[in-house]
């Protein structure tokens, strides 16, 4: 009995162990390709004049979110605290910036109504043009964009608050005590239905109905580019080009969103006892949900940007001037090469 025990244990640790592995991969590989992709189209829209309109002003502060979101991913943290005893200010500070869900709740909810923003935007200057005056200003869009950050900042104070260093961290899979985990859910069921209910089910009924009217115009009402004077062939492409930018909008925020807000509102109709004798399974459904969420925030750059032809024309002109800064500084470097040839001769 006791040489059983102990191989079901080892195999419990090497299990987690490889979970581990696998999940740091994964975020990495999220965390490195999504922190350039969401970079590029700050630079680009910074550096192009003719992208400084209100929604691509939006699509900034989604890029920005996302880029924050991914740096404070505390995916990247946790495993390398399991191992690690902190306490006192250094321990809730770690857990608060990095290995706990203090600032990524912000980032998250301030990219969850950033794209709401752009849905609703869009769904006002395609199906209410004449209503101008619903519609954001391109001088004020930085005042909305501060307020969508102080709304976002608001509505995680509860969850700043309650991320502190665990103590018990050696018999617990979280290093850090945190409302979005197996152990405190319980403590904080009000504020995990308020955030699954307003910036999980809300936001995606929101996007929903704003794509579902926008494509319901485009091809059965007819009441989108009704007076367009481009080519038939032409506007039937641009037509399909925007309903497929918009399904996979909405698919991917569904498919990345619902499954973590899906996940706690069961855990919080679910007896404590349930979740006890099935901790593990539950642990590693948490651990892919969160991920799916993460995964968001690497999605968004190649949908929103990639799909614009003139985002595409900015990544690639940031990619010629990368390979021409390549090829300037091969050349300088031979030239030094020459040059130190010819004086060695001397």
């Amino acid at each position: 009995m006791p040489g059983s025990n102990n191989t079901s244990r080892n195999f419990t640790e090497a299990t987690i162990s490889t979970h581990d592995v696998v999940f740091a991969s994964l975020y990495s590989f999220i965390v490195l390709f999504g922190v350039i992709g969401n970079s590029i189209v700050i630079t680009i829209i910074l550096k192009t004049q003719s992208n400084h309109t209100t929604t691509n002003y939006l699509l900034m502060n989604l890029a920005l979110a996302d880029l924050l979101t991914l740096l404070f991913c505390p995916g990247l943290y946790d495993f390398a605290l399991q191992n690690v005893y902190l306490n006192g200010f250094s321990g809730d500070l770690i857990c608060k910036l990095f290995a706990g869900n203090a600032i990524v709740p912000i980032t998250i909810n301030v990219a969850v109504l950033t794209v709401c923003t752009i849905a609703v935007e869009r769904y006002l200057a395609l199906l209410k043009p004449f209503h101008s005056n619903l519609r954001i200003k391109e001088d004020r869009v930085k005042y909305f964009i501060a307020g969508l950050w102080l709304l976002g900042l608001l509505s995680c104070i509860p969850d700043i608050q309650a991320n502190t260093y665990n103590v018990t961290s050696t018999y617990s899979k979280y290093p850090c005590k945190r409302p979005w985990s197996l152990d405190e859910y319980f403590l904080h069921k009000p504020f995990i239905i308020f955030t699954c209910a307003g910036f999980g089910v809300v936001s995606f009924v929101i996007l929903l109905f704003c794509y579902f009217e926008i494509i319901r115009g485009l091809y059965f009402t007819k009441t989108i580019f009704s007076e367009s004077s481009v080519t038939g062939s032409r506007e039937k492409q641009e037509k399909k080009r925007l309903a497929k930018l918009l399904i996979w909008l909405t698919i991917i925020f569904a498919l990345c969103s619902l499954p973590f807000a899906v996940f706690f509102i069961f855990l919080i109709s679910s007896k404590q006892a349930f979740v006890q004798d099935n901790y593990n399974t539950l642990h590693l459904l948490h651990r892919l949900c969160r991920f799916c969420l993460f995964s968001n925030s690497f999605f968004n750059p190649f949908l929103y940007a990639l799909q614009s032809s003139n985002f595409r024309d900015g990544f690639k002109r940031i990619f010629q001037s990368c390979m021409l800064f390549r090829a300037l500084r091969r050349t300088s470097q031979k030239s030094y090469c020459v040059e130190l040839g010819g004086l060695a001769k001397l």
